[in-house]
């Protein structure tokens, strides 16, 4: 009987380590070269690395939703600065801004400081994660638009 115990919880063990070891792995699909708006299924790595580039900079002052703070940093959230010139957004990642700015019609008063020392690659991911839910923003900035404007 106590062998008949001993065999039952062997072979328990057995099934159940097999079981673990068959399990599917989950896939991660990408999709190259997807447009800013594309859904979040479709997001490529340079949307991931943005936002994880977004999280360690920028959040504090443009908060985890992108709207700011009220009238000193101001929101990236859908605005016309943001929709707009690439240049401008990447001058402004790599230089910094001061000074009292108007966006949406509301004055701002923040400093923001310059990020030079980020790479090429994180300007490029960062600009391309803040425009991702703009409408106007389907262009992706690219590292070689970051490169000329360093």
């Amino acid at each position: 009987m106590r062998f008949l115990g001993l065999s039952f919880w062997i072979m328990l063990v057995i099934v159940l380590v097999g079981c673990a070891q068959n399990k599917p792995q989950d896939k991660k699909v990408v999709n190259e070269g997807s447009s800013p708006s594309s859904s979040m299924e479709n997001r490529n790595g340079s949307y991931e690395a943005g936002k994880m580039v977004y999280d360690r900079h920028c959040k504090v002052c443009h908060q985890a939703n992108r709207m700011g703070i009220s009238k000193i940093y101001p929101p990236i959230k859908n605005t016309k600065r943001v929709k707009g010139d690439k240049a401008y957004l990447i001058d402004v990642v790599l230089n910094g801004l001061s000074g009292e700015i108007k966006v949406e019609g509301v004055k701002y008063k923040g400093v923001m400081a310059p990020y030079k020392n980020l790479s090429d690659q994180q300007i490029a991911d960062v600009i391309n994660y803040i425009r991702n839910d703009s409408d106007g923003a389907k262009d992706m900035v690219s590292v070689d638009e970051v490169k000329q404007r360093r």
